[in-house]
């Protein structure tokens, strides 16, 4: 009988506990907004999960192309972010819903009519919500939503906007 509930009890602790896996990596796309324009954004990121309700994740960011009208010229910036993020969660059966909130480092490299221009960049905060649905033990697929303050370009400082979804494979 002891033997029976132990088991039962590790089982049903194994499965509340899959979502903070010890190593975690995978892909985002989606939309994002910046200068009144938007382009499609693609990101990878990895992390852990150092307490059951906290982690640490680091990823990249390509935002993506973005109109720029300055006094320099017209052109576009290709922008894209670093970024190293606390990831609070809590899980909810197969759903996890989490917070982010951490720094990035942004670049931004100008092209065409602002190829001369030498790039920006810059630290900033980050933040963002979501929620991801376990389809397997291992894999999960959700929804965010992420901003990425204080991009510098040529022509003004704005925060960056992105809505994607993603898909994760979770390791240990």
């Amino acid at each position: 009988m002891k033997k029976t509930l132990l088991a039962l009890a590790l089982v049903g602790a194994s499965t509340s506990a899959f979502a903070d896996a010890w190593l975690y990596g995978g892909v985002s796309a989606g939309r994002a907004d910046y200068n009144d324009n938007s382009d499609t954004p693609m990101g990878f990121h990895v992390g852990t999960g150092i307490l059951p309700i906290i982690g640490v994740e680091a990823g990249y960011w390509k935002h993506g192309n973005f109109d720029i009208n300055a006094n320099q010229g017209n052109g576009y910036a290709e922008l894209g972010s670093w970024y190293a993020a606390l990831k609070p969660s809590i899980d909810i059966g197969p759903v996890q819903l989490y917070a982010k909130g951490g720094l990035h480092y942004y670049n931004a490299d100008y092209k065409s009519g602002l190829s001369s221009q030498s790039s920006d960049n810059g630290t900033d905060f980050m933040y963002g919500v979501g929620a991801e649905y376990f389809v397997t033990d291992m894999l999960s697929v959700g929804a965010s939503w992420q901003r990425f303050n204080g991009v510098k370009t040529v022509a003004n400082s704005k925060d960056l906007d992105s809505f994607t979804i993603n898909a994760t494979l979770h390791i240990f």
